[in-house]
């Protein structure tokens, strides 16, 4: 990540096209329901994080992470299961003010990816 990019980004996404394979959507073997359950629990777990709510029909579970009073990111985690059985993860992180996160975003993603891995494994 460049400085530059320190500086005016402020958003992550997970994306088939990261070239750091640790950021690429996570696919399950479990399913929908279980891979949800396992985020929000997983969510709760780490420090400064909080679950805010789950809107089923979306697949999306939103968390936020606050750092200091006020500021924070919003944490979107969208599970999808597919017709083969398998259950897709992606997810995004987004700073609530300011233009750039000095990588606060990437550590989010990773944070919640490494805390994950250790609790179910992807395909």
């Amino acid at each position: 990540m460049s400085f530059k990019d320190l500086l005016t980004k402020n958003v992550y996404v997970t994306s088939p096209r990261d070239p750091d394979s640790f950021f690429k959507p996570r696919r399950y073997r479990q399913n929908r329901d279980e891979v949800i359950q396992t985020v929000k629990e997983t969510v709760n777990l780490l420090p400064g994080w909080k679950f805010e709510e789950h809107k089923e029909i979306q697949g999306r579970v939103r968390a936020t992470h606050r750092w200091y009073i006020g500021l924070g990111e919003e944490i979107n985690i969208y599970v999808v299961q597919g017709i083969d059985g398998i259950t897709t993860l992606e997810m995004t992180s987004q700073s609530q003010a300011g233009k750039g996160d000095w990588g606060q975003n990437k550590r989010n993603v990773k944070n919640l990816l490494a805390a994950l891995d250790q609790k179910i494994k992807p395909v």
